[in-house]
């Protein structure tokens, strides 16, 4: 007797994924956005509110891995793995990196808030986001401890297609600000475009490999 396992089409295993992230996404960036109203009654302005939401996207993805390893069966329907046992095999990885990434968002929305014109003195900010930095950093480096031959080189070319990312993007906006084409990026635009690019890039190279659809979703 033979067993044959009958994947679902594409479309009906992307469905679920993409609107929970839709909605999830869109009720974090509302939250963020809302915040920031209340902060000081006042817009913070594009550089602040970007910088806020790619942390709060960070820190979203850092609590969807933690649900995912403290509820392995209901983490597989949701995270990028082949099933639940991957989740409990790599429990101490996940979890590390998942409070790595909170930290890193908390970071980037400390500063996104912090400053003149702000909610926080940037005194605040300045001594928060290093701490956090310090303590995600930590973490990170325990979790590459536990991550195997495959993962490892994930994560070094997710980091080289990110510094590339950032050369095009960064390189290009500066290049365009020093001939007067258009306003300079501010130091908070460098931190979001350094951010979102580790994102990006990790997505890219996961894309690359064809792991982006694994599991029985």
């Amino acid at each position: 007797m033979t067993t044959e396992t009958i994947k679902k089409p594409l479309w009906r295993r992307l469905i679920l994924p993409l609107i929970g992230g839709g909605i999830a996404g869109f009720l974090v960036a509302f939250g963020f956005l809302n915040l920031s109203e209340m902060a000081n009654g006042a817009d913070l302005g594009d550089s602040r509110e970007i910088g806020g939401l790619v942390g709060a996207l960070y820190a979203f993805t850092g609590l969807s891995v933690l649900v995912g390893v403290l509820s392995p069966g209901f983490g597989a329907k949701f995270l990028n793995v082949e099933d639940a046992d991957e989740l409990r095999e790599q429990r101490k990885m996940l979890s590390y990196s998942g409070v790595a990434m909170i930290l890193l968002g908390g970071a980037l929305m400390l500063l996104a808030l912090s400053g003149e014109g702000a909610f926080l003195p940037a005194q605040t900010g300045l001594i928060g986001a290093i701490a956090l930095i310090v303590v995600a950093t930590v973490l990170s480096i325990v979790s590459h401890r536990h991550t195997d031959e495959l993962q490892r080189a994930l994560s070094n070319d997710a980091v080289s297609s990110a510094f590339y990312i950032v050369f095009v993007i960064g390189g290009g906006w500066a290049m365009l600000a020093h001939l007067d084409y258009v306003a300079g990026p501010a130091p908070l635009d460098w931190l979001s475009m350094f951010a979102a690019s580790l994102l990006v890039g990790a997505f890219w190279q996961t894309a690359r490999r064809g792991l982006l659809m694994r599991g029985p979703n």
